[in-house]
């Protein structure tokens, strides 16, 4: 995660560095992502770079951390459990009407397999671990193909039904 040399900056300076990290990932996977384009943008120092994270991974830790927030901020918590179905289908729409889209579909279709993000708790009941198991999929199915994301809901909407879950 971000340093605490990047803690420190002001809150403008971050702010510029997370745009740069969301440019740069939001427009190449991280295989193929550049520091180089990343300081040029945020227009600091390639040193600074590697001041502020250990490496391209520990940046794009640290971007995903700060885009998923945004987009958890509405849907977590009791709404998640009251009703599954709609807070995914709210989580998809969020994603796709977001300034971080790129940077979500980037995440789910080339860049899941290639770093370690902070994955929830395994919930301690079977059945919430099911429901948060089929919803995360669902998830990672639309925005991977979003032509079949009426489909996949509504295969969710049936699968959540089963397990006698609102949805």
């Amino acid at each position: 995660m971000a340093s605490t040399t990047f803690q420190h900056l002001d809150a403008a300076k971050q702010q510029r560095v997370l745009a740069a990290l969301i440019t740069e990932f939001s427009q190449y996977p991280l295989a193929q992502a550049q520091v180089a384009r990343i300081v040029k943008q945020a227009d600091i120092a390639r040193g600074a770079f590697y001041k502020y994270f250990t490496d391209l991974d520990d940046a794009y830790r640290y971007a995903f951390g700060q885009v998923i927030g945004r987009l958890h901020a509405g849907i977590t918590g009791p709404t998640m459990r009251q009703d599954p179905y709609t807070a995914t289908a709210d989580f998809l729409h969020e994603a796709s009407e977001s300034r971080d889209r790129d940077f979500i579909r980037l995440h789910f279709t080339k860049n899941s397999g290639l770093v370690n993000v902070a994955r929830p708790q395994v919930p301690a009941d079977a059945t919430d671990w099911a429901v948060a198991s089929l919803c995360h999929s669902a998830i990672s199915e639309v925005l991977a193909d979003p032509a079949d994301a009426t489909l996949i809901l509504a295969h969710l909407k049936v699968a959540l039904s089963q397990l006698q879950v609102k949805g």
